[in-house]
């Protein structure tokens, strides 16, 4: 679901390789997280090519906060009315962090990459082949199996990251919620990964169920670092991108580097054929500007000389509300014996509009959309893109039953509502200033102004609320609910309101679009005005993904380095052509998971904030107002 917080000390290490340095790479890397790791472990798979990832953080892969599941990173809401956004400086990324969950977008949702957005080659052909193999899943116990439907071939059976379902299930969702919504015409529950997204399911864990670990970019990393030609360092804050050559299309030399903790200022330059930006949705648009890859006015501003002229970057940035900050709880009788609670639950229900607001109110935002050409501030292909998820009943609310309590989180999957990442300073040290844009598209509902993606949230959440709490079976077993469902829409949509805050699923910032279109790169992940400089992470989703954000970020590498062995006179073997499972089932240990010492990450420094249109600046917080409650994001990477 959410990006996890883990917090605490740890003594850097200082930057130094795990290999013996070489002059020139074929690959150098900006971040060992989601992407960059799982992307530099296929490229080494040829000895012939040489790999070198730097990273800002360093080695947690022995912590128990990352290994056991059941911490899930011990993720933090939030005292006080803030809340924090991490991001993963550490080996693998936020994928160290989040609450593993692996699931694909929908067959129309992936073939619109294609489709509505042009971009050749970017289907749910080759988005989905390169999702299962980066997948070995394993199936659910046979105890399991009738409660979490499971279909071997549509699944990855060789991968590098581990696949399986929950350990338990909770009796409040295979025997109240599910039929409940099954009764009400809702999409049984099916294996999510048919090329239909919609409908409550139990979606897999990146999970290895043979010693109930995390499997993430860093344990796919443990099983290749012996490599002599694949180098990972640590403490190594990449500062900027260094130029053989300037002109029309720019040709990157390597990247350049100092430690992370500040302990010198001394700068590493680093040779390599290809550089690769894999710092995420927050850095990776730092990284282009401070190279001068950007807006000439916001470069300029900060005494950088333009490189390249790509006005686009740091621009489409997502952040999708989600009713995190207290999830709807569903008051049940106390007589009624629920088992099945006793590990993490991922029962997560995705549904289109049209199911999941009243025929009305269906009515009257596809008459806003109808009427809607185009929203200042979206790019047109975003709105079209809308549109089009919209109309043919694609995913746009989730309903997340992730507790071992009767609670469901709401989460609007896809805003309209965009903001902006830029640097506002040329020390790359200095973290850059991110504007979200929460809530700044107005639509005309029954002709009454509202917040867009508030109003759709919460009229979805009220909607779903009622529906449960007054149809059988979960009727039985409902005394009340919190807000209480029964409240005019006005106080119901003041309780979300204050409830809600990000889902942490940032993306967007370098999105993956023609150039007049928005784009930062084209279909080959190269930055558009170079000649050797690509980006491969959640910044060039060309837009909000329904799916959890990890299994597509996955894919994404999977099929970047497709890409980038194209034409290769060697070729990586080790992952399967074959889209079919042939995996034994899930055997999970007695007594829970084998684990590290306990310890934790420290979060580094929060980066500058803005909410709306103006910057609200503290010397190492910004803040904005959501949902009634102050916000932070915390600079990682």
């Amino acid at each position: 679901m959410m990006l996890s917080k883990i917090s605490v000390i740890l003594l850097w290490e200082f930057c130094v390789a795990s290999h013996d340095s070489i002059s020139q790479y074929d690959y150098v890397i900006a971040g060992a997280g989601t992407a960059g790791l799982l992307l530099a472990s296929i490229l080494s798979e040829d000895p012939n090519v040489n790999v070198l990832v730097l990273e800002a953080g360093f080695d947690s892969r022995k912590e128990a906060n990352v290994t056991d599941p059941e911490r899930r990173g011990l993720y933090d809401n939030g005292t006080g009315g803030s809340q924090y956004v991490p991001r993963g400086k550490t080996i693998g990324g936020t994928s160290a962090m989040n609450w593993m969950i692996h699931n694909e977008d929908s067959r129309v949702q992936l073939d619109i990459w294609e489709s509505v957005l042009n971009l050749t080659g970017w289907n749910w052909e080759s988005i989905s082949t390169a999702f299962r193999e980066s997948e070995t899943m394993y199936a659910p116990p046979t105890d399991l199996a009738d409660d979490l439907p499971y279909d071997a071939s549509l699944h990855g059976g060789t991968g590098p990251i581990a696949s399986t379902f929950q350990r338990s299930v909770y009796t409040l969702y295979s025997q109240y919620v599910s039929p409940t919504l099954e009764s009400r015409g809702f999409t049984p529950t099916h294996d999510g990964n048919d090329g239909n997204a919609n409908g409550p399911n139990f979606l897999p864990f990146a999970i290895y169920p043979f010693n109930y670990t995390r499997s993430y970019a860093g344990s796919v990393y443990t099983t290749v670092e012996y490599r002599p030609n694949l180098e990972v360092r640590t403490n190594c804050q990449v500062t900027g991108i260094s130029w053989a050559s300037t002109g029309a299309n720019a040709t990157a030399s390597g990247l350049r580097y100092v430690p992370a903790d500040g302990s010198t200022n001394q700068t590493t330059q680093v040779a390599s054929r290809e550089v690769v930006i894999s710092a995420g949705a927050i850095q990776s648009p730092q990284i282009l500007e401070l190279s001068g890859i950007g807006d000439p006015n916001i470069l300029q501003a900060v005494g950088i000389t333009p490189v390249v002229n790509l006005s686009n970057v740091g621009t489409s940035l997502r952040d999708p509300p989600m009713t995190n900050y207290w999830p709807i709880q569903f008051k049940i009788n106390g007589s009624m014996k629920l088992t099945g609670n006793e590990s993490i639950q991922n029962f997560i229900d995705l549904e289109p509009a049209s199911k999941i607001l009243s025929p009305a109110d269906y009515n009257a935002a596809s008459s806003w959309l109808n009427s809607t050409s185009a929203i200042p501030g979206l790019a047109d292909a975003q709105l079209a893109v809308f549109k089009e998820l919209w109309y043919t009943d694609q995913p746009l609310i989730e309903f997340a039953w992730q507790y071992q309590t009767a609670n469901v989180t709401p989460y609007c999957l896809v805003p309209l509502s965009q903001g902006t990442v830029h640097i506002n300073s040329s020390d790359p040290m200095h973290p850059p200033a991110i504007n979200p844009n929460y809530n700044v598209v107005n639509a005309t509902i029954n002709g009454t102004v509202v917040q867009w993606d508030m109003w759709f949230l919460a009229k979805a959440a009220q909607y779903y609320t009622k529906l449960l709490a007054t149809t059988a079976p979960m009727s039985s077993i409902v005394i009340s609910t919190v807000p209480d469902y029964k409240l005019p829409f006005e106080e119901w949509y003041e309780d979300i309101f204050q409830q809600t805050g990000s889902s942490q699923h940032l993306t967007g910032g370098n999105p993956m679009l023609e150039r007049e279109a928005g784009g930062v790169v084209d279909t080959e992940l190269k930055v558009y005005g170079t000649n050797n400089v690509r980006v491969v992470d959640g910044s060039v989703f060309p837009y909000q993904p329904s799916a959890h954000p990890m299994g597509v970020t996955y894919a994404l590498a999977v099929r970047a380095a497709r890409i980038f062995q194209a034409g290769k006179s060697t070729k990586t073997t080790s992952l399967p052509s074959s889209n079919a499972s042939a995996n034994a089932t899930a055997t999970f240990p007695v007594g829970g998971s084998e684990s590290g010492n306990g310890s934790s990450i420290t979060t580094g420094v929060p980066a500058s904030y803005t909410g709306g249109a103006n910057l609200v600046g503290f010397e190492k917080l910004g803040w904005a107002m959501f949902g009634g409650f102050v916000f932070a994001i915390s600079q990682f990477v």
